[in-house]
């Protein structure tokens, strides 16, 4: 028999105070039942269970009454959020903050709002951006390093566990329509693959559209874009296109879209851009203006005491406060000849041009959301940079990053080939580490070290008008990262859930800064009194205005072949009276040991509560430690047909081992031409092709060429292949055990040896992170530069039947390893 609904009259209440799991006080606009009838809901359970039917069901349709359940929206007034996160920007580089680069996007949220002179990060890319969208500590949220020398412990394994509940998810339950755009590097790398699984990519952490990319970096000129969790390559035949801007033309649409179709939804738009991170990519146009400005002439010693004297002037820091000083290990600009300065100005120009170029991009997005009548009802979050300027580029810089992750420094006369082509596509950029310190004005210390001020002090803004009523305040309050998704959540009256997806939800680390918005927050006391730091074993504890920190063991900037001291012991601790000394400068520990030793006890009491412990401070063991991998173990890949797209992680590595490369094709008539399989590309990488030749002459010629960190290319060419079945192999041996060892290849058609050849070094440690091994053709950049050229995506015209990868076992003594990749993990991020 059909069941029979009777109570006209009650079924709305019963609904009212049932459906969605909403609590009386809740908010309903329309009629329950009807169509366009909408719900707030209580939050604690996401997604909320399905609302019991509150109509009426007899035997015929006539004598019924149809019921909708309500659509879940937001509270009324909760505002749009657009939450802004730049990267490796040090706290002096941006003019609001005092910095010498003008940045009026940033300037004009600081001067409708406030501005957070005390905010801090992890000191890394990835820990700080899963401790922002988690509002948990970044080892409470998995990531107490970046992924790929993640270990098997809860702290540090690069997975953000469902009990740490995203922004993206919490907003999405809630009615909020929740995108990302940018760089995403908290995704496992041995998941960042078409295989998935995808529920820690963007899509599956709650954020429903994605245009970004995967990893560390990028080349702003030809990413490793991803729309949703799908490869494009919108740049292809583009010349001058440039994701930067790219990136907020796709935002502004999205904006634009949105409101179009649903004026009431509100959004979360996180959006982050790979500026300044390397490779320093900004437009030509950009890299002239602030060459023109001659902002870096006087070097990297004045620049700094101009960006302590513009803090001083803008009351971004007290008059009491004191310029760290110089350290011994850094060169004083004035020691340094000619050309080691011209080369030193043009990197900084160009890095400047990018943080310009990215706050000006960020100004667009800003600007759009003004022009769609929305600021008004916007909270928007502007974070200069994610962790302290990079001193990733080793003493001189280089003009490929890479050359840095593989332990290869770059000699300054080698650097001035690529003088005239800084900041362009055919560089990968990254200044010399002395205006890493430079930009972290007026603190010690530089990305990747947690324990000092230099790696993770952020100027912070925020604007929300009506709301942040204190226009161009300046807030001295002890905040951090984890604090930014409680502000939210109170702007937008939504609770942190009980339950997502029925998993109970661990608390927010994080208190909200909401309390500081209106005059009186200037001189509120700050809710945030403790804050542990910690990554690669450095670390520090803040409490109450006091910091007692670890010195560093090891330069950031330096590869040393030191063993690391012992994680508990070998370290030095510093202390410091921040409310008073808000520059670290005056080291207390000789004078004050009591203090110190609670402070250490503090630290280790936080470390247990989140995820801290173990200590690590190794690169080798972690780097080293069984990881969940695709490619783990196997020696033989097969393919069949084209393939693109695949990164390093679910690729064959042909790294510091023997190998052979055998591909089975078919030429078609009228010759062949067209890349067979490439892994990498301008800045580092292999490709085994047929020859595209120049007006018919040298067409079809098996090559294989290989790129050494764009420093030296190889190459190995046979005769043209005529129309057919052949099967071309490539085949290397080292010519001795060890890390980046060269040794002699030999290339064979259909069984017969066609060329040989040696080269005296391989590539020690990575490819380009933002290369991919593709098949059939080559995305990206290509790994020619003069001899054999090509443009991508270079397709091949004929049929790849087979392609197959037999790999030996790797060569390589744990000595080797350790010395190349001492710095390596930090510079990834």
């Amino acid at each position: 028999m059909i069941s029979r609904y009777p109570f006209r009259i009650l079924a709305p209440l019963i609904v009212l105070a049932s459906c969605l799991g909403m609590a009386s006080a809740q908010q309903v606009t329309g009629t329950l039942g009807a169509p366009g009838a909408t719900s707030t809901i209580s939050g604690k359970q996401l997604p909320p269970p399905d609302p019991a039917f509150g109509g009426v069901i007899r035997e015929k349709a006539t004598e019924s009454k149809a019921w909708w359940a309500p659509r879940v929206v937001p509270p009324r007034k909760a505002p749009n959020v657009l939450l802004i996160m730049t990267d490796d920007s040090g706290f002096g580089a941006p003019g609001t903050f005092g910095g010498v680069v003008p940045t009026p996007a940033l300037d004009r949220i600081a001067k409708s709002g406030v501005r957070y002179t005390n905010f801090h990060s992890t000191s890394l890319c990835s820990p700080t951006r899963a401790a922002l969208i988690t509002g948990r500590n970044h080892h409470v949220a998995g990531f107490g390093v970046v992924g790929e020398i993640a270990t098997g412990f809860p702290g540090y394994d690069s997975v953000i566990r469902k009990e740490n509940g995203t922004l993206g998810e919490i907003l999405k339950g809630n009615g909020y329509a929740t995108s990302w755009f940018g760089k995403n590097h908290n995704t496992p790398f041995y998941q960042a693959t078409q295989a998935g699984p995808f529920d820690q990519w963007p899509n599956g952490m709650g954020f429903e559209y994605f245009y970004g990319f995967m990893g560390g970096d990028a080349s702003q000129w030809q990413p490793n874009l991803y729309r949703n969790t799908t490869a494009i390559y919108p740049f292809e035949g583009k010349p001058g296109w440039n994701l930067t801007t790219a990136m907020a033309d796709e935002a502004i649409q999205y904006m634009k879209g949105l409101k179009a179709v649903a004026p009431e939804k509100p959004f979360l738009v996180y959006y982050v851009p790979g500026g300044t991170h390397s490779p320093h990519h900004p437009t030509p146009e950009w890299i002239k203006k602030i060459g023109d400005m001659h902002l870096f002439d006087q070097g990297w010693n004045k620049v700094r005491e101009t960006i302590f004297a513009n803090q001083k002037r803008l009351g971004i820091m007290p008059p009491e406060a004191q310029l760290t000083p110089w350290p011994k290990e850094l060169p004083q600009w004035d020691s340094l000849g000619f050309v080691e300065k011209k080369l030193f100005i043009k990197q900084a120009d160009v890095f400047g041009a990018y943080l310009a170029y990215t706050d000006n991009e960020i100004g667009r997005v800003i600007q759009a959301v003004e022009d769609m009548g929305e600021l008004d009802n916007t909270l928007i979050i502007y974070i200069a940079g994610d962790n302290g300027a990079s001193p990733e580029g080793m003493l001189n810089g280089t003009p490929n990053e890479f050359t840095t992750f593989n332990g290869v420094p770059v000699p300054v006369d080698a650097q001035m080939l690529w003088y005239p082509f800084w900041g362009s596509d055919k560089t990968f950029p990254h200044f010399a580490a002395p205006w890493a310190w430079a930009m972290d004005t007026p603190f010690k210390w530089t990305k990747q070290v947690a324990s000092h001020y230099g790696g993770t002090a952020q100027g912070v803004a925020m604007s929300w008008p009506g709301h942040i009523t204190d226009a161009g305040g300046i807030r001295r309050q002890f905040h951090h990262v984890i604090d930014i998704a409680p502000t939210i959540l109170e702007a937008a009256g939504i609770p942190l859930p009980e339950t997502i997806n029925g998993i109970k939800q661990r608390p927010m680390d994080g208190v909200s800064m909401a309390y500081t918005w209106d005059k009186a927050g200037a001189n509120a006391a700050p809710r945030r009194t403790t804050q542990y730091f910690e990554m690669l074993g450095n670390r520090a504890i803040y409490h109450g205005g006091w910091l007692a920190a670890t010195t560093p063991a090891t330069l950031p900037w330096e590869l040393s072949t030191k063993p690391a001291p012992d994680v508990i012991t070998g370290y030095q601790w510093e202390l410091y009276h921040v409310a008073e000394d808000p520059t670290e400068f005056n080291d207390l520990a000789a004078k004050m040991p009591d203090k110190l030793k609670q402070m250490q006890d503090l630290f280790y009491a936080e470390a247990k509560k989140h995820d801290v412990l173990p200590l690590d401070n190794s690169s080798l063991t972690r780097w080293n430690a069984p990881k969940p991998n695709l490619t783990g173990g196997r020696k033989v890949f097969t393919y069949a047909g084209a393939m693109t797209g695949i990164p390093n992680s679910g690729a064959p590595s042909i790294l510091n081992k023997a190998y052979v490369i055998t591909a089975e094709v078919t030429i078609p008539k009228g010759g062949g031409e067209g890349m067979i399989v490439t892994d990498g590309g301008r800045f580092g990488g292999y490709a085994l092709f047929l020859s595209k030749g120049v007006g018919g002459i040298r067409k079809g010629k098996p090559v294989f060429l290989y790129n050494l960190l764009n420093l030296k290319r190889t190459v190995w060419a046979g005769p043209e292949l005529s129309p057919g079945k052949h099967t071309i192999a490539f085949e290397f041996t080292p010519a001795a055990p060890g890390l980046g060892k060269g040794g002699t290849g030999v290339l064979k058609v259909d069984g017969k040896e066609v060329a040989r050849n040696t080269m005296e070094n391989s590539t020690p440690i990575t490819f380009p992170e933002d290369e991919t091994f593709d098949i059939g053709s080559d995305t990206r950049t290509g790994v020619a530069m003069v001899e054999y050229r090509y443009d991508v995506p270079f397709k091949f015209n004929g049929t790849i039947n087979k392609l197959t990868f037999n790999l030996g076992d790797e060569q390589v003594t744990a000595a080797e390893r350790e010395q190349m990749r001492k710095t390596v993990a930090g510079a990834r991020d």
